[in-house]
């Protein structure tokens, strides 16, 4: 775009309070959908309780998580560049989160209904030929879910640097984005957590009966969903199309063109080995504190809800300060300050109950009470980053094309997410998930704190000294 034609573009009013806060919103259900599914899921299926049927195995659970990821990944990548070229009257985000919305709700309300509740039932489709019943409804359900996540919340992210143009703003929109985060993650951690402890043995719902506290969860999870999006297909409008959203490039190239960017793929390496370990520990935490912080096992879950609960208002409350230093140094340094923190913290979180002579409970709580920090600046710089990574883009190539970074960013992230699960699922099957064989859920705590090491030597390539 010329500087005439630049100048001959309206100003357009910067999104009042209201618009902000509607926006955000939308970042409640981002953050608890598919983080309530990492840690909740594999208990439903996967249960290490005498009393409870194992409805897959962990190795089964595993791989499918690690298809459905891949599978989503490339959804993630062709969102991106569908949307970045959409010419819709309504703009190029906003269709995408109307259409996909539904789907995003109700897949996650049926992914906690097995079909069978034995674990043996077995879809035979010719005499010698089967397909395992859970496992096949498991990858139906599961796969919708991160389909249509991908359809709505890629256009959702990408949104927010359209609209809000300036980096003051965009960090008062990634504060408010946070704000909403921490509700997300108590629903997400102690909702959950809570209902699997109050509903245990099963229970009645409005006549409709339920095997567990998780399926009520996914009701409510399901009607909050649409509730928080809703505001914001109402009260944010996109920016009129202007030269700069006409991007030229194929699919391959518009790829390419993004990983040209210097900036880029240390960002997306480092963030998706970071993301990877924080959700591979957080889906480990129900076993583990169903085997060393409680005596009954039919209250770890609950426990660790409540252990999530104290870990997301800790951050929360950091979460100002995050943002104080997010204006005032330099975003590159307060990141790596983060993914260093994880690597230091995360393997001690795994090793609770097994070190001799320290309590577990005060050992759980002065873990958590140290990863608040960082937790703290992991989620609100690295939205940051990724807007300054688009506008080195637009400098690069005078496009504007935040779909396909949050689309390419969605592929390297749920194909690193796939990876946890399925080495997760390779763990609790290969060296056990159990009171009595605990070695799995020791070393998930390992390999998570490598994940994050690897992150921490990813970013010490970013470029840009921001």
């Amino acid at each position: 775009m010329t500087d005439s034609e630049a100048s001959d573009t309206p100003r357009r009013p910067r999104p009042g309070t209201a618009a902000v806060i509607a926006y955000s919103a939308g970042n409640f259900p981002t953050g608890f959908l598919l983080l309530a599914v990492g840690i909740w899921l594999m208990r439903v299926y996967c249960p290490n309780e005498p009393d409870r049927p194992t409805l897959v195995s962990p190795l089964i659970f595993g791989a499918v998580s690690f298809g459905v990821m891949l599978v989503a990944g490339i959804m993630d990548f062709l969102v991106g560049f569908w949307s970045d070229r959409s010419r819709h009257p309504a703009g190029r985000r906003i269709p995408f989160i109307r259409w996909g919305l539904f789907f995003m709700a109700l897949s996650f309300l049926l992914v906690w209904f097995p079909l069978d509740h034995t674990g043996d039932a077995v879809w035979w489709v010719t005499d010698s030929f089967g397909l395992h019943l859970n496992g096949l409804w498991l990858a139906l359900m599961l796969g919708m879910l991160h389909v249509s996540f991908t359809v709505v919340v890629n256009p959702y992210l990408a949104l927010m640097p359209e609209v809000w143009q300036d980096g003051q703003d965009r960090v008062r929109v990634s504060a408010w984005m946070t704000i909403f985060n921490a509700p997300a993650q108590i629903f997400a951690f102690a909702g959950f957590g809570a209902a699997s402890f109050l509903l245990a043995g099963g229970h009645r719902f409005l006549g409709i009966p339920l095997d567990n506290g998780f399926q009520l969860a996914g009701v409510v999870g399901a009607v909050l969903t649409v509730a928080a999006f809703l505001p914001l297909l109402f009260l944010v409008r996109e920016p009129p199309h202007s030269a700069d959203k006409e991007v030229p490039f194929g699919l391959f190239r518009a790829a390419l063109e993004t990983l040209r960017n210097p900036a880029f793929v240390p960002y997306i390496i480092s963030g998706a080995l970071l993301m990877a370990s924080f959700q591979l520990i957080e889906a480990a935490l129900p076993y583990i504190s169903n085997t060393a912080l409680v005596d009954d096992p039919a209250d770890g879950d609950l426990v660790a809800g409540l252990i999530l609960v104290g870990l997301a208002l800790l951050t929360a409350a950091w979460a100002p300060l995050a943002n104080v230093l997010s204006r005032r140094y330099k975003r590159r340094q307060l990141y790596l300050i983060s993914l260093a923190w994880f690597a230091v913290l995360l393997p001690a979180v795994s090793l609770v109950g097994h070190v001799p002579g320290v309590s577990a409970r005060w050992h759980m709580g002065v873990v958590c009470f140290l990863l608040a920090p960082g937790m703290a600046l992991g989620l609100v710089v690295p939205r940051t980053i990724l807007a300054d990574v688009m506008d080195h883009d637009i400098e690069r190539t005078g496009y504007r094309r935040e779909a396909m970074y949050n689309g390419m960013e969605g592929l390297i992230q749920k194909i690193a997410m796939g990876l946890v699960m399925l080495a997760l699922g390779a763990l609790f099957h290969a060296f056990g998930y159990t009171e009595d064989s605990p070695l799995g859920i020791i070393l998930s705590g390992a390999a998570a704190g490598v994940f994050a090491i690897l992150g921490f030597i990813a970013f010490l390539f970013y470029p840009l000294d921001r």
